[in-house]
């Protein structure tokens, strides 16, 4: 195990190493290399282990970086019983508005703003997402939705097709 966990002063837990190193690539956009990092993280973590959904959301966050798509999905599995590590629905709201997906994107930024109101990456993706008019669309886009209705007859100007 490597240096304590930043986001717990006085922590006796320790991030994995290959976790730690993984972040250091991360940061320094080495994609390839803190991919396999990540991966061995995710991968030889016990199941009782408090990161392993941290581990998980990076892993998925940088095959999302290199172009895989299906890497939110990790990010999505990592976010699904998280309750306490807001740094995983950090990770799964930047997938999410990397691949375009704002409705979920703001769902995540919700939950993870829930945790920790104040943190700095997600009030920056926040405030990214309203300044380019990316916001979240209520569930249901179908017909049936109300508001999809109103609107479809203001720009249809009231007609029936």
């Amino acid at each position: 195990m490597a240096d304590l966990d930043p986001w717990k002063e006085g922590s006796r837990v320790s991030l994995d190493d290959d976790f730690v190193s993984g972040l250091k690539r991360f940061k320094n956009n080495d994609w390839e290399g803190a991919l396999d990092l990540f991966r061995s993280a995710d991968e030889a973590a016990d199941i009782d282990d408090i990161y392993q959904n941290r581990y998980t959301s990076y892993h998925g966050l940088t095959r999302v970086y290199m172009g895989d798509k299906n890497g939110v999905k990790l990010c999505r599995k990592a976010a699904v019983g998280e309750r306490n590590d807001v740094e995983v629905y950090y990770n799964l709201a930047v997938a999410e508005h990397k691949l375009g997906f704002h409705e979920s994107a703001g769902m995540a930024l919700r939950r993870g703003l829930g945790i920790d109101s104040g943190h700095p990456g997600l009030k920056q993706l926040q405030q990214e997402i309203t300044r380019h008019g990316k916001h979240s669309l209520p569930a249901g886009k179908g017909r049936e939705n109300f508001i999809s209705r109103v609107f479809g007859r203001l720009f249809r100007g009231g007609r029936k097709t």
